[in-house]
């Protein structure tokens, strides 16, 4: 018993590695493709974020929620699916990319009001956001791999129903994360 315990926590800790490492290259990723775009591009897309900015209004909270919940969907979804961690992987990765796309974008455009702008407009929910979307992933990833595990078809059947029942029930918790970090969006930046 000792000996499954001890596998199951490498298990996990490499996920949890492998997850962050990825998220964190896809942020690079993002940023980089931001500062290499030619200044044409820079420009024309500097002009789309002030016009953007002037006329910024947050939806409603059913809005954002559901902005950040596509994301998270995506990636419990592949869960499920025996080839998912591809797709959980295209949506995690997008999302990264994304992020550190926006982040490198409003810094180009902005200056040094972008790095201030950044911190006061993308980090505050993302604090919440990011570690619920890595939290979703590493239990994609650990209960795809976990799901046929178990003894005889009765254990087997058994065990299944309860690791599904665990795994709705984790998404349920990141939908919560994903709703804390919605709320602040909304509240900081309110109509």
């Amino acid at each position: 018993m000792v000996k499954r315990n001890k596998m199951i926590d490498r298990r996990g800790q490499k996920i949890i590695t492998i997850v962050c490492l990825s998220f964190l290259c896809g942020v690079l990723g993002g940023a980089i493709a931001a500062n290499l775009m030619g200044d044409g591009a820079k420009s024309e897309l500097a002009g789309i974020i002030q016009n953007a900015a002037q006329v910024q209004e947050t939806g409603s909270f059913a809005a954002v929620f559901w902005k950040y919940l596509k994301y998270d969907i995506v990636i419990w979804i592949g869960g499920w699916l025996s080839l998912g961690v591809f797709l959980s992987g295209a949506a995690f990765l997008l999302r990264s990319i994304s992020l550190g796309f926006a982040s490198a974008m409003m810094m180009v455009t902005y200056g040094v009001k972008g790095v201030w702008g950044a911190m006061l407009g993308i980090l505050p929910q993302n604090i919440i956001l990011i570690p619920a979307y890595i939290f979703t992933m590493c239990a994609a990833i650990y209960y795809l791999m976990a799901w046929n595990e178990g003894n005889g078809k009765r254990g087997l059947r058994r065990e299944r129903r309860r690791k599904q029942t665990e795994y709705c029930l984790l998404f349920l918790a990141s939908a919560v994360l994903i709703a804390i970090g919605a709320g602040i969006e909304v509240a900081l930046y309110p109509l």
